[in-house]
């Protein structure tokens, strides 16, 4: 990362029906019934779906005739730097960038969600789409440029950062848990090849091409 000193919501969309409140009764799940608090149903630092929110609305889809056909997860690299050098405030900002890039490079039909701390999990709805997703989206944040405010109050651009990504088609697999776990597994064995790299499972790493 490089320091330069400078002078709809489809998904909330889909959470507001999820997670509607009518007049006068308690917010429920559309899914379970359960009451829920609609302040946590979006991430607050990134405008997705919490974790608990998109595994609620993942697991529904997944038995869908027809429904998704890929998980993909994503880990920032070195996302610790950014919070000790520029501040936390800052490091908020590059995840907020993070989701709206993520939001920008996928289909309106799938669903991206925080799965927490620095890590950001996708639910495609075409298994086709996933390499070709997972490169987009790791040439996107590559090409982040993100303003912020460093912790002494000084102007700075972010730029430099890069992601490991892991992808696991579905295979007709509607287990959500087995999938998060299969993309978690391609994600560290992409990451301990290093920075800028993605892996499908049963694939080799490939060090990814920007255009």
């Amino acid at each position: 990362m490089h320091r330069k000193i400078s002078g709809d919501g489809g998904i909330a969309a889909r959470v507001r029906r999820l997670f509607s409140r009518p007049a006068g009764h308690h917010a429920r799940c559309h899914v379970c019934g359960t009451p829920v608090d609609t302040r946590w149903t979006l991430d607050s630092r990134t405008g997705v779906p919490t974790w608990d929110v998109w595994r609620i609305e993942a697991e529904a889809a997944l038995h869908r005739p027809g429904g998704p056909r890929a998980v993909l997860l994503l880990d920032l690299d070195r996302f610790k730097d950014v919070n000790d050098e520029y501040g936390h405030l800052a490091g908020d900002a590059v995840l907020a960038a993070v989701a709206g890039l993520l939001r920008s490079s996928t289909r309106a039909h799938d669903l991206v969600g925080r799965y927490g701390g620095d890590e950001f999990v996708v639910l495609l709805s075409a298994a086709e789409d996933a390499e070709t997703v997972a490169h987009r989206v790791a040439r996107g944040i590559r090409g982040l440029v993100v303003p912020v405010l460093d912790a002494d109050g000084c102007a700075v651009t972010i730029r430099g950062l890069s992601a490991s990504v892991g992808c696991a088609p579905a295979h007709g697999e509607t287990d959500l848990h087995t999938l998060v776990r299969r993309a978690d597994a391609a994600m560290y064995a992409a990451k301990r090849r290093g920075a800028r790299r993605d892996r499908m499972p049963d694939q080799q790493e490939r060090r990814l091409r920007v255009g």
